[in-house]
């Protein structure tokens, strides 16, 4: 079999429509298998029709088959005798535009190394021009502007741009374009852009549309906000009837963007939009940028718990995208907006509980959750990894120092089996610091949920109460089988939480939890009236403390007061609005969790529980 003659000249005449992009991607295919099933096995063309089946199957959006015809392309240009360079070269480069389309920033930059060297190899100065111009466009999405602006300036000064195909040429114009804007320099991007839009055919939509979103971004710059917004209505004329979601959104954030500079509450629901864009196209890069300027609207508008919200998320994105400069970026606007009232800087880890090792974390508090009799507990944002935290700080400073010692060293022996509960109904601890002057923190997982407290004021149905505190006593249970003891369990430590499939309580604050039998050395940080009498006592502590409190808890959904101890009536004295008091079989379990001696309490929760559920049914 003979291969068809000018196959040379039939590849040269597809890969200049490829380029120009002037045919659809579909008609291109067909034609392609037809010239390869016409080479011969050791052609040397079948790598570049590879190649090239690869670049349309990626115009079509079709990534996977797209790297599966380039690493075939890749695999036939290395066993060439010698190997094909300058078509390595190019497959470097497509690869690199495949991994860039799908954001994995770091393989497209490592195809792009070994193609430059291929290329230079070579001497194919227009192949490292294009190299430069798809590293360059990395370089922009990972939001490195000055690298960006120094690689497009030098390829339009220098004249490069001419061994490019027109169209390229055009787009690097643009993408200097963007930098510029990008790094305020606003007037240098109004002449590029004045001259492009000026030498662009109208058949070029695509790029006289993104020439316009770069002129309103220039002229919104400069405050000449009239012609930045005509700008725009000219751009909108520009997108296709049946635009993408990713066309929209450009124009989304070029609106945004205007609107941020003018300031006010239509830039924060017009970055609301454009975040929700991003996210359906999981474009986190896009996404990360875009929270950060929502964080500068809010605070702009006096709203800075959202805007650290919204930089706390920036940060998530950034960091899984692995963008560390980015992340930098965000960490020092959280750092920036978080005075004293909002920054705590802890230094000492206790690294028998935390699995953090290093020398220093960084929290910016967004708000205040809740006091007790052990201290506060805020919403804090971990700089390290983005994530929500209940921070809840124990104050040592007041004890003697023996005191203060022997209640550190109680936190960390007894709280290291705590912190391996892997249960959804507790929220598990993560790190345990000191801070500088002496309190200690104790880093929680956040969970989101009112509290059992604000369920108890909002007037939440006892029946619904009943389900939950059985869930709670399920918890119990769990925790005491690991040889724990909560030891501070009120309605402020129980979260309810949940999804469409319904509710359940998470335990928190867990962080002076006591493994059981041990004397109390931390007896002062109960909370009456939940505190059992053994805790005020510093003796032994069990697991029926936690019953005892429970207890307390139960009674709690039938009055407004906690019933007196040794007087647990029934009737109105635990509910007093209704006619009726708590049922006679919960009253007398509730008395038996009361019993001063843990010796004479109930301590079977397995039986409470279903007691709970028992009487919740019957009400309902």
């Amino acid at each position: 079999m003979t291969e068809p003659k000018n196959v040379s000249a039939a590849l040269d005449a597809i890969e200049e429509i490829v380029e120009l992009r002037r045919a659809d991607p579909d008609m291109l295919l067909p034609e392609l298998a037809t010239l390869l099933l016409g080479l011969q096995g050791g052609s040397p063309h079948r790598a570049r029709v590879h190649r090239l089946m690869g670049v349309v199957h990626n115009r079509l959006k079709l990534d996977r088959d797209a790297l599966r015809e380039l690493r075939e392309a890749k695999v036939l240009a290395e066993s060439a005798k010698p190997p094909n360079y300058r078509e390595l070269a190019k497959i470097g480069r497509e690869t690199a535009v495949v991994y860039a389309w799908r954001g994995d920033d770091r393989r497209a930059a490592a195809e792009l190394l070994p193609a430059l060297a291929f290329a230079s190899l070579e001497g194919d100065t227009a192949e490292v021009a294009k190299i430069i111009a798809e590293f360059g466009r990395i370089e922009l999405e990972a939001q490195r502007f000055d690298n960006v602006a120094m690689l497009f300036g030098h390829l339009v000064s220098q004249g490069t741009t001419m061994k490019l195909p027109p169209r390229e040429a055009q787009r690097v114009r643009v993408n200097l374009c963007q930098a510029l804007n990008r790094l305020g320099r606003h007037d240098e991007a109004i002449k590029h852009v004045a001259a492009l839009h000026a030498e662009l055919p109208e058949s070029e939509t695509r790029l006289r549309y993104l020439t316009r979103l770069e002129a309103a971004r220039a002229f919104g710059g400069l405050g000449r906000h009239d012609e930045a917004e005509s700008a725009l209505l000219e751009a909108e004329t520009l997108l296709p009837e049946k635009d993408s979601a990713f066309e929209r959104s450009e124009f989304i954030q070029a609106v945004t963007e205007l609107q941020e500079v003018k300031g006010g509450p239509p830039a924060v629901k017009s970055l609301e939009m454009l975040i929700e864009n991003y996210a359906e196209q999981r474009l986190g890069v896009r996404e990360a940028v875009a929270r950060r300027a929502l964080a500068n609207a809010l605070f702009t508008l006096g709203e800075p718990d959202q805007a650290r919200e919204a930089l706390a998320q920036g940060l998530r994105n950034a960091l899984n995208y692995d963008l560390v400069e980015l992340a930098d970026e965000i960490r020092a606007d959280m750092l920036k907006s978080a005075d004293a009232e909002h920054l705590e800087e802890l230094v000492e880890t206790i690294d028998v509980i935390g699995g953090n090792s290093a020398l220093e974390r960084r929290f910016v508090r967004l708000g205040l959750l809740g006091k007790g009799g052990v201290g506060e507990v805020s919403h804090a944002v971990d700089l390290a990894d983005g994530q929500h935290v209940a921070l809840k700080k124990v104050d040592l400073r007041g004890l003697p120092e023996n005191q203060r010692q022997i209640a550190i060293s109680t936190i960390k022996t007894e709280y290291a089996a705590a912190t391996k509960l892997e249960d959804p109904r507790f929220a598990r601890v993560l790190d345990l610091r000191m801070a500088p002057g002496g309190s200690l923190f104790i880093v929680q997982r956040y969970v989101e949920g009112p509290t059992l407290r604000e369920l108890y004021a909002s007037g939440a149905e006892p029946e619904r109460l009943l389900d939950l505190l059985a869930g709670v006593a399920d918890g119990l249970t769990v925790l005491h089988a690991r040889g724990i003891v909560h030891r501070d369990l009120k309605p402020e430590n129980v979260i309810v939480t949940g999804d469409g499939g319904g509710e359940w309580p998470v335990l928190i604050d867990l962080g002076i939890a006591l493994v059981a039998g041990r004397a109390d050395a931390l007896k002062h940080f109960g909370t009456p009236p939940y505190v059992a009498p053994e805790q005020v006592a510093g003796t032994a502590v069990d697991a029926r403390a936690d019953v005892y409190a429970l207890g307390q808890m139960i009674a709690e959904i039938w009055g407004g007061a906690l019933p007196s101890q040794g007087r647990a009536g029934f009737g109105r004295l635990w509910h007093k609005e209704a006619h009726e008091g708590i049922p006679r079989p919960i009253a007398e379990m509730v008395r038996g969790m009361l019993a001063p001696d843990p010796e004479r309490r109930t301590g079977d929760l397995s039986y409470v529980a279903e007691a709970l559920r028992s009487q919740s049914q019957q009400m309902a």
